[in-house]
């Protein structure tokens, strides 16, 4: 059996969650009793579960949960904070461990220093941000833009992980739908954001990891691309630019989703995911399932499962 790497899951020490809410954090409580700390006992069930599941290793995030409150350095020490133990959860496990780390945005010039450190100093796979900060600005707003300059130059990974807040919207936030449908609108809006402002074109060097397929933004690409061809929606093809420097992971379970956005994505594009702690015991174990059983060939499952990752990781693994 091929062995998976699940490149979305988290992982947030109690006294990381406590930091953030004492800064000024409201949005916690969705990361508590996860069994999803640093304990022993939550990372003996959380090494169980990935054995039972064929899964080698994870990369974890702090996201949605990032260091964003407070003032500038009260944010840039609690990113340092989940950052330093993620490196020591590496150190103590690294045939289980590699992760993403996190920046103070909306804290540009903080989040200039951390991101440097993570990549130069400490080596992490890439960056996980938010789609967008607590105050509504999306993390495509040209205030960050000195950020992601930083960054290219750096050749990082950055990962982008929904919120939970519905994309401001109060047509899904008044229903309460903002994890049942928010989150992959999220993901989608972020993914055509990017693509809107051109920071492929800008930003050449960076690669972008989108959680959940992308919000299934296969199934909508024909109407993004006639956009494109008929009213100018964006400046370069939308599916040719997702194809050179995007990726989405699997964490979606739909064995039809999967085998759609392999086929208009590319298979390559395709990195096992299972969104842990929100899924666990036999639902953790469904993340790889489904597809290890799907229809496509055993070389695209491997692929999805294990190659596609480190590939796309290379020499940071």
């Amino acid at each position: 059996m091929t062995k998976a790497i699940d490149t979305h899951a988290h992982l947030w020490p109690d006294e990381y969650l406590e930091l953030l809410e004492k800064l000024g954090s409201e949005a916690t409580q969705i990361a508590k009793d996860m069994h999803a700390s640093w304990s022993e006992e939550d990372l003996k069930k959380r090494f169980t579960m990935m054995e039972e599941s064929g899964v080698s290793s994870q990369v974890l995030s702090a996201t949605p949960q990032i260091p964003q409150y407070g003032n500038a350095q009260q944010a840039l020490s609690a990113a340092r904070f989940i950052n330093d133990a993620y490196k020591d959860l590496i150190k103590a496990y690294p045939d289980r461990f590699r992760a993403y780390g996190v920046v103070p945005l909306p804290h540009v010039k903080e989040a200039i220093q951390e991101g440097r450190r993570l990549i130069n100093d400490l080596k992490f796979l890439g960056i996980a941000l938010n789609t967008v900060m607590a105050d509504g600005l999306s993390v495509t707003d040209p205030s960050f833009l000195p950020f992601f300059e930083a960054m290219n130059q750096l050749g990082t990974t950055i990962y982008i992980h929904p919120t939970g807040r519905g994309a401001f919207s109060p047509m899904i936030n008044d229903y309460e739908q903002e994890w049942v449908v928010g989150a992959p609108i999220e993901d989608m809006v972020v993914t055509l954001q990017l693509l809107k402002e051109e920071f492929p074109q800008k930003f050449p060097n960076l690669r972008f990891h989108i959680a959940h397929l992308g919000g299934g933004i296969s199934f909508q690409m024909q109407r993004i691309i006639d956009n494109y061809e008929d009213w100018n929606s964006f400046t370069s093809h939308p599916l040719e630019t997702l194809k050179k420097h995007f990726w989405f992971d699997s964490a979606n379970f739909l064995e039809e989703s999967l085998i759609h956005s392999s086929q208009i994505l590319g298979n390559e594009r395709i990195l096992a995911g299972s969104d842990f702690p929100y899924f666990q015991g036999k639902k953790y174990q469904r993340a790889f399932d489904y597809i290890r059983d799907s229809k496509l060939s055993e070389e695209e499952k491997k692929a999805i499962l294990n190659e596609n990752a480190r590939a796309f990781y290379a020499d940071k693994w």
